[in-house]
């Protein structure tokens, strides 16, 4: 997900909690803004009864009475991004509860999404991880890796810096920032500005140059996940 007017200086700040207005396709040197903070304008669902707007975020949220057959994705109506770079201020909660920022995606069937993702769970197990969601090639990059994928699909992995200690102390249930940074095959993820995983993808026929932006929430046990403050910035 972002950008602003000049005004967003003051409204970052304070505009979810006292109500500035936003609009969205602002612009500011952070980006184009993708989300007004007040509806769902330009954001879609197959089914959009579990998706609303609180806490001026997207909110995402399945109740034991109102679950979804499968996952449910809400995407950006925007059009494709190629190389950009993406803000957006999170939070989830339930143990097993499961989301993530897909981007360079595809929609399928069912209004389901392929590609890259960057993760967030409940647990906190696979924050900062590059998944591939619905291909066998799963994870492409976890929480404190850097990956390179040859055109072959060959792997070289390394661990970042200071990796065992990455999102110690986060706390999920917090507003926290995620930032995706993806040019050409490189994409690398950050958390509150730390980078948590590195990916250069070449794999032929695998890696996706370009494609939508979504957001899921998962069947099965209860879960919410909100994003706020999204801003999109494309080079």
């Amino acid at each position: 997900m972002f950008h602003r007017l000049i005004q967003f200086g003051f409204c970052g700040l304070l505009g979810l909690t006292f109500g500035c207005a936003h609009r969205v396709g602002s612009l500011s040197s952070d980006g184009q803004l993708i989300f007004d903070g007040k509806t769902l304008q330009g954001w879609s669902a197959p089914d959009m009864s579990y998706f609303s707007v609180a806490d001026g975020a997207i909110t995402g949220t399945t109740t034991t009475a109102h679950n979804p057959p499968r996952i449910q994705f809400i995407v950006w109506q925007g059009g494709e991004v190629r190389d950009f770079e993406l803000k957006f201020e999170f939070r989830i909660f339930g143990e097993k509860a499961n989301s993530g920022m897909q981007f360079r995606s595809q929609v399928r069937e069912f209004g389901l999404v392929h590609g890259y993702q960057a993760d967030m769970d409940g647990a906190g197990k696979y924050l900062g991880g590059i998944w591939d969601e619905y291909s066998p090639r799963n994870s492409l990059a976890a929480r404190g890796e850097k990956v390179v994928i040859a055109a072959n699909g060959q792997r070289t992995v390394a661990t970042l810096p200071g990796a065992a200690d990455l999102l110690k102390d986060l706390d999920l249930h917090d507003w926290n920032e995620y930032q995706i940074t993806a040019i050409g095959p490189a994409i690398t993820l950050r958390i509150n500005g730390q980078v948590v995983s590195d990916l250069v993808d070449h794999e032929v026929g695998k890696a996706a140059a370009t494609g939508v932006l979504a957001m899921a929430i998962i069947p099965g046990d209860p879960m919410k996940v909100q994003f706020r403050n999204l801003r999109l910035k494309r080079f």
